[in-house]
């Protein structure tokens, strides 16, 4: 048959044969009994025209592997910001067949946040937020965020022991304060805190805007102006009392590190000048070595959802969802909520 594959599909009842041989030119399929013959004008074109013809025909190649779900990705942002985060991102994940949603978080998100803001109110409202979307649905989910949103993904998957979350995704984890452009005076909020006037003060946002890419700094300039919408970056400021919740988010999170168990793949910039990337590969190394993956850029600050270094981001994060793709037998295992249907059976957490 030379180059060629045969495969079958289902059409009611009726089984369809198909196969595949090279010609010299591109044909329209020709049926011949039960069978359908495709050819191609060269061997480079099979693999990609028998894709795409599968794919619109909803066949299986025969002896090939069961079908299986890609997971959905969830993303929480970061501190006080909203889904502009991620909005480079969206299309890039698109096209690579990701499906991808970020996550508001009401009391977390810009423009819900109260006057005194607790770590645990965020961390509830977010196992809601998930809650909601597996109780929906019994497709498996790749749970992460961008800096504190990272850390409220960890605290989120440390509570929810759930069948249906099959792996994590750090972007730019704020494992801890501790990088090359905070103010001089960062080192003293220790006093305010003692002194309990932590909702007096602000941490503005200023250059580089966790930003290497020079035009995107300039964009972010003009979107600072607007102080009643969050950046591409976050807000103009953020109360220090909201940071020191922050950071008591991030020792919480460091804490429940060596009880996941998860696949978990973290992206984390060189240079990050917000938290260094030798604190996160400290935080990091409680975590069990073979189920880790750690990709460090070499092109961006801070914001690598933005910065130049997003492309990579996108492309790590879609080969990452892939690899944790869920065969078809296990997801169907999983009840209309998302929990297995064998209440004896232990989580993949």
């Amino acid at each position: 048959m030379g180059i060629g594959m045969v495969c079958r599909g289902l059409e009611g009842s009726r089984i369809e044969w198909y196969r595949l041989v090279p010609e010299r030119c591109l044909t329209v399929p020709k049926r011949r009994g039960h069978e359908i013959i495709l050819g191609f004008n060269s061997a480079a074109d099979l693999d990609h025209s028998f894709a795409m013809f599968v794919s619109h025909r909803g066949l299986a190649p025969m002896n090939s592997r069961r079908p299986s779900t890609m997971p959905r990705l969830l993303l929480f942002h970061g501190l006080a910001s909203s889904s502009k985060e991620f909005g480079l991102l969206v299309h890039p994940l698109r096209r690579a067949g990701v499906r991808f949603d970020a996550l508001d978080v009401n009391g977390y998100t810009h423009g819900t946040m109260p006057d005194r803001a607790r770590w645990q109110d965020w961390v509830d409202a977010a196992c809601a937020r998930v809650d909601a979307v597996l109780d929906s649905s019994n497709e498996p989910i790749v749970l992460g965020g961008l800096c504190t949103g990272a850390m409220l993904a960890l605290a989120v998957a440390s509570r929810r022991r759930h069948a249906g979350l099959v792996g994590l995704a750090l972007l730019s984890p704020l494992f801890s304060y501790d990088g090359w452009s905070l103010p001089w005076w960062y080192g003293f909020r220790h006093l305010a805190y003692l002194l309990r006037l932590e909702h007096r003060y602000v941490m503005r946002e200023r250059s580089p805007f966790g930003l290497k890419n020079e035009r995107m700094r300039q964009m972010v300039r003009t979107q600072l102006q607007d102080k009643t919408s969050a950046s591409v970056v976050g807000p103009a400021e953020v109360s220090l009392q909201v940071v020191r919740e922050s950071e008591r988010l991030s020792a919480h999170a460091r804490s429940v590190l060596a009880g996941l168990h998860l696949p978990t793949l973290a992206l984390h910039a060189r240079d990050d000048e917000i938290c260094r990337l030798a604190s996160v590969r400290q935080a990091l190394a409680s975590m069990r070595p073979e189920s880790l993956q750690l990709k460090v850029l070499e092109n961006s600050y801070h914001m690598i959802t933005a910065d130049n270094d997003r492309k990579e981001v996108a492309d790590e994060l879609a080969a990452f969802v892939r690899s944790l793709s869920v065969p078809a037998s296990r997801n169907s295992s999983l009840s209309a909520n998302g929990k297995p249907l064998m209440v004896s059976g232990a989580s993949s957490v």
